[in-house]
């Protein structure tokens, strides 16, 4: 079930499990975030599959949520996210050890050209501007190689944004199965047991449609905790 962290009149901000959709797709009949809530929604003049959705995070990936309730609080939060005055934080674990502690990746991103299901570095006309600040918070040493807990801060929202830079700096997330090194993934799997993807919506910063500054904080779900309980006990 979905964990709803604050609501008003205009916005409800929610916590997304890893396993969901936040909305349908023509492909598939399951139950997603935005069918669990839109008994708390008003739908007139909001689109009908993706009432209220003003971003989005891919299905196995967990964390906080802005879920407008009305139309005039989505103009607001589309607005808002797209002048980038959203401050967005994930948590994400990575293969190896990064050699800047802190950096900023500033590489275009577009539709992969030989697979449409997903998003490459690109330098083509139509590739959009995408930049992912990350710190090093811990590393840990296991038995398939070194891993990188990260503070992760996106300043765009493109799609699978944050998967396709750490790949393209040859430090994939964790369990990414479209992105990620296989074999890692499978060392890492059988060692730990982790069976989705390690990355976490952990923190959004804004101010509400009211002025209010906010901000949301969401710890690691107990799956991904338990992986860095494991890896601290290596």
């Amino acid at each position: 079930m979905v964990k709803i962290l604050f609501e008003n009149k205009d916005y409800l901000v929610v916590e997304k499990p890893s396993g969901i959709s936040v909305h349908p797709s023509e492909t598939s009949n399951e139950i997603t975030l935005t069918d669990q809530l839109k008994s708390k929604i008003d739908l007139k003049d909001l689109d009908p599959i993706r009432p209220g959705v003003v971003h989005r995070l891919d299905k196995n990936t967990s964390g906080i949520l802005i879920i407008a309730r009305n139309k005039v609080s989505y103009d607001y939060f589309v607005k808002l996210f797209k002048s980038r005055k959203i401050e967005k934080h994930y948590s994400a674990l990575v293969r190896g050890v990064l050699k800047h502690k802190k950096a900023v990746i500033d590489s275009p991103i577009s539709r992969d050209l030989n697979n449409r299901t997903k998003m490459s570095i690109s330098a083509s006309v139509g590739a959009k501007n995408a930049v992912t600040v990350y710190k090093v918070l811990n590393e840990y040493k296991t038995s398939f190689g070194m891993v990188s807990l990260l503070d992760v801060e996106i300043k765009t929202g493109r799609t699978h944004q944050i998967r396709v830079h750490m790949k393209a700096i040859d430090h994939p997330v964790a369990m990414d199965a479209s992105y990620g090194d296989r074999k890692f993934n499978e060392a890492f799997s059988e060692a730990l047991g982790l069976k989705r993807q390690f990355l976490h919506a952990c923190m959004l910063k804004f101010k509400d449609p009211d002025g209010n500054a906010k901000i949301f904080r969401s710890d690691l779900p107990e799956d991904l905790n338990d992986i860095v309980i494991k890896l601290k006990a290596l």
